[in-house]
């Protein structure tokens, strides 16, 4: 083989070679992006608060107490602008999407709600329609809004109930008073783990820039044991295993 010859084959090897290398490289990078998702997203999970809480409504009957029991999630998603965000970048809307019970309870019916108030103690009472199996959206405004689903521009909240409706029936005659906390689930013969179910939907972030992020959330409702108390919270600020993406 000549010396051209060899000079022509050894370009040939480290073309490949840069190639090879490059193809690498780029699978590594769509390895780590998959595992890590987006690291510098302009507006990013702040806080996930959760109240849980046992609820009765009174049914017109001839006997002193004639309860049906509900068991209601009240979900509220803070939202911040990142540090490293353009001042000029906004929210353009939030949505929820695809919001699944991947682990269904003995009893009960659920309901996805919407608040109708921004009243923290009514907001819920004129709810009524259903939101299982179709997206929630709230729309960008200068600040928050639950009655007309809307979120501040800037980061904000959104809001919705998970709602496991009619899991039991309490009725008596007995004149004691009935405490509206965890021991009317026992009086009315239901075992915490018979209302216990696991939720799962995307959060989905557009922003003013064309930019869409979506990361799954995963939930474990109600968030603690009643006990003795009517309602039970939680704040969740460790988000380390949702992973946002680029969505389209």
């Amino acid at each position: 083989m000549d010396k051209e010859s060899k000079k022509k084959v050894l370009k040939k090897y480290i073309f490949i070679s840069f190639l090879l290398i490059a193809i690498a490289m780029s699978i590594l990078l769509m390895i780590k992006y998959n595992v890590e998702g987006e690291k510098n997203m302009p507006f990013q999970l702040d806080k996930i608060i959760i109240k849980s809480s046992i609820d009765a409504q009174s049914r017109e009957s001839e006997n002193l107490w004639d309860l049906s029991l509900s068991q209601n999630n009240d979900i509220y998603i803070y939202i911040k602008k990142s540090d490293n965000a353009n001042d000029d970048e906004k929210i353009r809307k939030v949505k929820i999407e695809k919001i699944t019970i991947t682990d269904p309870n003995d009893l009960g019916n659920i309901k996805i709600l919407l608040p109708t108030s921004n009243d923290i103690k009514t907001n819920y009472l004129q709810s009524t329609d259903d939101f299982l199996g179709k997206d929630i959206e709230y729309t960008a405004n200068t600040t928050d809004n639950m009655s007309n689903r809307e979120i501040c521009q800037d980061g904000g909240m959104i809001a919705f109930r998970i709602s496991n409706q009619e899991i039991g029936q309490y009725i008596s005659n007995e004149g004691e008073e009935v405490q509206y906390n965890g021991s009317l689930l026992t009086i009315a013969g239901i075992e915490e783990k018979q209302i216990q179910f696991k939720v799962k939907m995307d959060l989905i972030i557009e922003t003013t820039n064309d930019e869409k992020y979506k990361g799954e959330i995963n939930l474990d409702l109600p968030v603690d044991s009643f006990g003795d108390n009517g309602v039970v919270d939680k704040e969740i600020t460790d988000f380390s295993n949702i992973i946002f993406k680029r969505s389209e």
